[in-house]
């Protein structure tokens, strides 16, 4: 029966692969690996970067009022991720807002 490798055994390689200057089928080659499962493992970890990618959406806000003594700015998200910076960050996060891609 053929040996079964997880995740981290082949984000080794194909991070390895990506410093290398070969063809994948090459590095499979070099490395004793299945072309076939490098490719699957390959298209699992692109198919992971565009679901990571896509999910991120930015939408408008408007900041009414003044910002107190110990306000803060707070960031949430409908997946539950939730950051709070001080109401004087507002410049610094509009500026990082304005490099996204």
């Amino acid at each position: 029966m053929a040996r079964r490798h997880g995740p981290a055994y082949w984000q080794k390689h194909l991070e390895a692969w990506l410093q290398s200057d070969l063809t994948q089928e090459a590095y499979c080659t070099q490395n004793g690996l299945s072309t076939k499962s490098f490719y699957r493992w390959r298209r699992k970890e692109k198919d992971a970067l565009a679901s990571a990618q896509s999910s991120l959406t930015l939408v408008p806000v408007s900041v009414v009022g003044t910002a107190a003594t110990g306000s803060v700015i707070r960031l949430h998200s409908p997946g539950g991720w939730r950051i709070d910076l001080p109401a004087g960050s507002a410049p610094w996060l509009a500026n990082v807002l304005r490099h996204l891609p």
